[in-house]
């Protein structure tokens, strides 16, 4: 799987995908590749290309691909972050999206000081954080911070390891365009109140284009680059 030829219209894919930011105005707009049960070799024309940032929710998948790709690139651990897999993220993935609990944030910071610390220069970068907020209730989603439970936080946890930059979420599972554009313009104003610089991560294949038009500063592709999942 890892390395597996690759689809023969990634290309066609990304250049189209450009070519939309383009006409939106948003050119500058980071593009998140989602990369999950996508070979290295998938990843590598993406790569050769200029992509340069991808997405990943299996730790240890993500890991073993990362050696097969042709240069550096930005790793982004995308969905729900469980306690166990915490240790498994330094070193690796640059970005987490998906910090739905205040215990596993903690052991997150915990776990960066301590990669920190053991390396032997200064070359470290932090691990930049995500807080995943739940705007839709479904019960068949995964993690997500409920807003009462956000605005009633104390602080945002930070090191030097660890640094706080924005916020994802994901649109309704039945693709509803009001309701997708509902729950993209609450993050909006929720990024607004808590952290006006910070990162909006919301927009998937299906729903890019209205992420892009209510201020996405990440989309998450999938599909739209890769195809669809056999």
């Amino acid at each position: 799987m890892l390395l597996n030829s690759p689809a023969p219209d990634i290309k066609a894919n990304y250049e189209r995908l450009k070519a939309l930011l383009a006409a939106h105005g948003k050119s500058a707009v980071r593009i998140i590749a989602v990369s999950k049960t996508r070979s290295a070799a998938e990843m590598n024309l993406l790569y050769d290309l200029g992509q340069r940032e991808f997405g990943e929710n299996r730790l240890q998948e993500g890991r073993q691909k990362f050696s097969f790709l042709n240069g550096p690139v930005i790793l982004h651990h995308i969905g729900p972050l469980q306690k166990s897999g915490v240790r498994l993220i330094p070193g690796c993935f640059q970005y987490v999206q998906g910090i739905s609990r205040m215990d596993v944030l903690e052991n997150l910071a915990r776990a960066a000081l301590r990669f920190a610390d053991g390396q032997k220069d200064s070359r470290f970068i932090p691990i930049h954080y995500l807080i995943q907020v739940d705007l839709t209730g479904e019960e068949s989603k995964l993690g997500g911070m409920r807003e009462e439970e956000l605005f009633s936080l104390p602080g945002f946890v930070e090191n030097q390891a660890l640094i706080f930059s924005g916020f994802m979420t994901m649109g309704p599972s039945d693709g509803d365009p009001v309701q997708t554009r509902e729950v993209f313009h609450r993050l909006r104003e929720i990024r607004n109140k808590l952290l006006p610089a910070g990162e909006l991560s919301m927009g998937m294949s299906s729903d890019l284009e209205i992420a892009l038009e209510e201020g996405a500063t990440m989309i998450r592709p999938g599909s739209m680059l890769f195809g669809a999942r056999s």
